[in-house]
């Protein structure tokens, strides 16, 4: 297709002159075209037999393996000065929310508090497990509630999970910026229709 473009401008060309001898200036060569499918394929070929294409991706896999278990951590600091604050949870609906049966239980545009209808049960503790301070603190309290989500701001997924079982990691931020989490270790729990969020100073870690 690609030699067919180059020639018909050289054919037109050809029928719009008029003859004329112009002579030879040199050996004419073939024009040879390696189809790009045969170059990749030729290549990949060549890596495989080389140890190159293993070695590549075994560079992927480990690059994976470690974004998986540890991921960008969100630069949350610890404090000097230990606070406790309220989140009121209520959102906008952008759409009708309705029930299986039809019935609407809240219209698109409708500020609604989820606290008034359901009761969540479980603490939640933030803490960055590169910080021997924070993860002995959270060792040492945990216990102190009865149902505890551990969330991860930084630090190695897998070794939390030793100790602590499992393991949240608040990927990208999502979780402490809706409770307006700045510093850590922190912990969170609904009291009311209420989130309360203590952030522990750096003296009492």
């Amino acid at each position: 297709m690609v030699k067919g473009l180059i020639v018909l401008p050289l054919i037109l060309l050809a029928q719009s002159s008029p003859a004329k001898n112009l002579g030879h200036y040199g050996a004419i060569f073939p024009v040879a075209e390696e189809d790009i499918r045969e170059v990749v394929f030729k290549r990949l070929t060549e890596m495989q037999a080389s140890g190159e294409l293993k070695r590549h991706q075994d560079k992927v896999t480990a690059r994976i393996a470690k974004n998986t278990l540890r991921p960008k951590p969100l630069g949350l600091t610890v404090t000097n000065h230990p606070t406790t604050y309220r989140v009121n949870p209520s959102m906008v609906v952008n759409q009708d929310i309705r029930l299986p049966n039809g019935e609407l239980i809240a219209k698109a545009g409708t500020t609604i508090n989820p606290f008034t209808q359901i009761h969540y049960s479980k603490t939640l503790i933030f803490f960055n497990g590169d910080d021997a301070a924070q993860v002995s603190w959270v060792k040492r309290h945990y216990q102190d509630y009865a149902f505890v989500k551990f969330i991860l701001t930084g630090g190695d997924i897998k070794e939390a999970a030793k100790r602590f079982g499992r393991i949240y990691f608040d990927q990208g931020g999502l979780l402490s910026r809706k409770l307006e989490v700045q510093h850590v270790p922190a912990v969170v729990v609904q009291d009311g229709l209420d989130w309360k969020i203590t952030e522990i100073g750096v003296n009492d870690v």
